[in-house]
């Protein structure tokens, strides 16, 4: 809301006025980050401390609204306590509604994301080769992506190997990679905040015919809900559009998750590309399609896209490509 990435914040938010609160350590941080249209107050006895003394200027009973999706229930406790002659509210997921349309701007470092991370994927798969473990591969992915610039990532890679491609979040394990394995990368880069969340499977040495037909069922059914996307589509829609293809090849028990979810300043935002979601997809949103098959004991694939939703469409960020290759 306010361009603050430091961990010790809070913004208040009044009629014509937003106060960022925060403390010594962050002085020349929020100054170089906040938007002008944000007053800075440096906390010397606490943030708590410091926002009960602004609200104490306000009439008793006025109404604040909190966002429960950030605020712990210590912090909340903490509010009622110093703050007690507020009322304080639910602000039931208005900051990520705002958050969940993204103007110029803010697609444009999500698709800088996406870019950065492709190009350390590539960089990554010229040394990949079996009898390499999974943490070093993941290891090696960290220092490709922070390398090539990104910022923290949004989260830890997944890097799954043969049956282990199967566990949908796998975490790296002690797994060396060998041929004929399928290797599942999953993974993001972070540009001025924004984030980008791909994933790509890939075959150590020639491909199976299961495996390839696996991949083409699932690489279908990407395509077909990245086509089902744009303006006023329903998400459950675009999510039915990968499910309902994957159920007519047998597979859908395979498949347990949703579609997609919207990215930005978190790796997961609104809207959810999920089958209860009603809701239609709006231009501004950034959006992965990622749908997945997984078979116990055998492997599994999944391929996630970065989409922007358009006028009259939507768009895939990046350029790698989503075809099984052999590495």
């Amino acid at each position: 809301m306010s361009g603050f990435t430091g961990s010790s914040g809070m913004l208040l938010i009044e009629p014509g006025l937003a106060t960022l609160f925060t403390d010594f350590r962050y002085r020349e941080q929020a100054e170089a980050e906040i938007s002008p249209e944000v007053s800075l107050e440096i906390a010397p006895d606490g943030l708590f401390e410091s926002l009960s003394r602004r609200l104490a200027e306000l009439p008793p009973g006025t109404r604040i609204a909190f966002d429960p999706a950030t605020t712990t229930v210590r912090d909340r406790q903490e509010l009622g306590r110093r703050c007690n002659t507020a009322i304080w509210d639910t602000l039931e997921g208005a900051v990520a509604e705002l958050r969940a349309v993204k103007d110029a701007t803010e697609i444009e470092k999500i698709e800088a994301a996406v870019l950065l991370a492709e190009g350390a994927l590539e960089a990554l798969l010229a040394s990949v080769r079996p009898g390499l473990t999974e943490q070093q591969i993941a290891a090696d992915l960290v220092h490709t992506l922070r390398s090539a610039g990104s910022g923290p990532l949004p989260f830890e890679p997944i890097v799954a190997s043969g049956p282990r491609s199967a566990l949908p979040h796998a975490s790296p394990g002690s797994r060396e990679i060998r041929a004929g394995d399928l290797l599942l990368l999953d993974f993001g880069a972070r540009v001025d905040g924004y984030c980008s969340d791909l994933t790509r499977v890939f075959v150590v040495g020639r491909s199976q015919p299961w495996q390839s037909d696996l991949h083409a069922a699932v690489h279908e059914a990407c395509r077909k809900a990245i086509a089902a996307a744009g303006p006023e589509a329903l998400a459950s829609d675009v999510d039915g559009a990968a499910r309902g293809h994957l159920e007519a090849l047998g597979l859908a028990e395979g498949f347990g998750h949703s579609t997609g979810h919207g990215i930005g300043l978190e790796v997961h935002e609104a809207p959810r590309i999920h089958w209860r979601e009603s809701r239609p997809l709006e231009v501004g949103n950034v959006v992965t399609i990622e749908p997945g098959v997984y078979l116990p004991g055998r492997g599994g694939i999944r391929i996630e896209q970065d989409v922007v939703i358009e006028p009259g469409g939507r768009r895939v960020l990046g350029r790698s490509t989503t075809n099984l290759m052999e590495i």
